[in-house]
């Protein structure tokens, strides 16, 4: 009788319990699958509890503004500490190469040199004194705050009132003059919006950066100035493409803000050079172009108080370093 081969014995597993009666039973995954978790993680739910805290904050702050009163007053205070952190940083230097680039641009357009004639002359600095020593010009250039504290945002009002004086001795209308500093008041349901309770609060900067895109986008429809238009897109796509390997370049936004009216055309063409020469998408950058503040929307309503905790001085130095 031959003898049969045994087949080596293999490892049974082990029986599993049955499962209770009346519940579903639990289906492992099988093995070296992954399955992906649905539960929102701690950064997530942080982030959705600063918007929540932001957006609930702005509500209180509607209501609040619209009680007179000490405590309108102490908030109004704070709030405007909160701006002038958030001026800190490059925003005197983007106000300064604004008015200076708007004045140089406005005599390009009408080839005439007066405009920065008198941006130069004597008259314009006492005009910056006479107006530094009297804040009237926009609420959030530190009219709460004591005349002797020396704010960011006093000086960048100050010199805006000026340049503004100086381009109407040029041969400007205060209306044309004003729209050349992108002081005019924004008009329509945005500015409703903008300048409501709310909307004060979470917009602190609204008339500059929203009068340059506006601005900027009207030069693309028009194209009043063709020349204009290419020269500055072109300098953007150079400096883009020069920069490309910086992650967030903070001089584009120097560049955006000297173009003052063509800051649209500028930031487009820095935002295509540099796509073009390392491959890279321009949203790293987006924040470094705006014409005030390093500070936007999304961060006011995220973490209202992050200016006072990391100021845009603080900020501005690590990008400096390289940080």
């Amino acid at each position: 009788m031959p003898l049969r081969r045994l087949q080596p014995q293999q490892d049974q597993p082990e029986p599993q319990p049955a499962p209770p009666r009346g519940r579903f039973r639990r289906i492992a995954p099988p093995t070296g699958t992954t399955v992906a978790s649905t539960t929102p993680s701690a950064e997530d739910d942080l982030d959705l509890g600063k918007m929540l805290l932001g957006g609930g904050g702005a509500a209180l702050v509607a209501m609040l503004l619209r009680k007179p009163g000490g405590l309108q007053k102490a908030f109004n205070t704070a709030n405007t500490i909160r701006q002038q952190l958030m001026l800190s940083g490059f925003a005197p230097l983007k106000s300064l190469l604004g008015n200076v680039g708007g004045t140089a641009i406005q005599a390009a357009e009408t080839k005439s040199m007066e405009p920065l004639r008198q941006l130069f002359s004597r008259q314009t600095g006492r005009d910056i004194a006479e107006a530094y020593k009297n804040p009237s010009f926009h609420p959030s250039y530190g009219t709460d705050l004591p005349k002797w504290l020396p704010t960011p945002g006093r000086a960048m009002g100050a010199l805006d009132t000026a340049t503004q004086k100086a381009l109407v001795r040029a041969g400007s209308t205060p209306e044309e003059a004003a729209r050349t500093m992108f002081q005019a008041p924004v008009t329509g349901r945005l500015g409703d919006v903008l300048e409501s309770e709310a909307g004060r609060y979470l917009v602190p900067f609204r008339r500059t950066p929203v009068n340059q895109f506006l601005e900027g986008f009207d030069i693309l429809k028009t194209r009043q100035h063709p020349a204009i238009l290419a020269g500055t897109a072109g300098a953007g796509a150079v400096h883009g493409a020069a920069t490309a390997d910086e992650r967030y370049p903070f001089s584009i936004g120097l560049g955006t803000a000297a173009a003052a009216k063509y800051g649209v055309p500028y930031a487009l063409g820095a935002l295509a050079g540099r796509t073009l020469a390392s491959g890279r998408q321009g949203a790293g950058i987006a924040g470094t172009i705006l014409p005030v503040s390093e500070y936007g929307i999304q961060q006011a309503i995220a973490d209202p108080l992050q200016p006072l905790r990391e100021p845009a001085a603080l900020r501005a130095l690590r990008r400096l370093r390289g940080q």
